[in-house]
């Protein structure tokens, strides 16, 4: 299924409201990213995901959690919930926005493309960096950029994903195209998941992605006449054997 949009709010707005849970309060927090599109595409197949377990308490884990809306979704959904950042105001501001909700979510203050749970979760979701980035950007840009071509944080993920999720367990990644779709797809494959795009929103860049486009287009990461972006939601099962 194709949703398209030109106002990202308006997007955001129109996903939330489709989830079939109360909203939850969040509070935004400097320096931690904002809820998105892309965050509510996450928290829609976050909530999906967890509705597909027989019984309650489903554990899963969030990585990149950013203000932990998705947690904080999937925790309303019945779901015992870890959320992973490697920022502490971002840890501090999932734990905030838990107890704003009357929830409970763990939060653990680690980076993400190295770190280890105790235990393998049912279900891991991620909405990681994935805006390509010079070396020579200003932005204070921790929670969009992600190396020369996307991939920053992404390629670690994918590599990692086999110590993160329990065999016949899922992964849901949210990213754009201009990262590379193959790219994920192929990865997760070979690290021993069947992972297919289930869901997609186009968008118009916003102001991260417009400030970059003449850099983006000379790389050959756009055309040079683009002017929007696909956001696309991944679906992965780890495989029962590894082959």
């Amino acid at each position: 299924m194709i949703t398209e949009w030109t106002a990202a709010t308006q997007a955001t707005d129109a996903i939330l409201a489709g989830i079939a849970l109360p909203r939850p309060a969040i509070v935004a927090v400097d320096g931690v990213y904002r809820p998105s599109v892309d965050s509510a595409l996450l928290c829609k197949h976050t909530v999906t995901e967890v509705a597909r377990a027989e019984a309650t308490g489903r554990t899963m884990i969030e990585l990149c959690a950013g203000s932990g809306i998705a947690s904080i979704y999937a925790a309303l959904a019945g779901a015992r919930v870890t959320a992973v950042d490697d920022r502490p105001d971002a840890t501090a501001a999932v734990a905030d926005n838990a107890a704003r909700n009357d929830l409970h979510v763990d939060t653990v203050l680690a980076d993400v493309r190295t770190w280890i749970p105790p235990a393998p979760a049912d279900l891991v979701v991620a909405n990681p960096p994935y805006v390509p980035v010079s070396t020579v950007a200003v932005d204070d840009g921790h929670a969009w950029n992600a190396g020369h071509d996307g991939r920053a944080v992404l390629d670690p993920l994918v590599r990692h994903a086999r110590n993160l999720v329990v065999p016949g367990g899922a992964l849901i990644l949210v990213h754009s195209a201009v990262a590379g779709v193959s790219a994920t797809l192929d990865g997760l494959h070979e690290h021993g998941f069947d992972a297919d795009v289930v869901d997609e929103v186009l968008l118009e860049f916003g102001p991260v992605m417009r400030g970059r486009t003449a850099w983006l287009a000379t790389n050959g990461l756009i055309a040079r006449d683009q002017s929007t972006e696909r956001l696309i939601v991944v679906r992965a099962i780890r495989r029962l054997e590894h082959r």
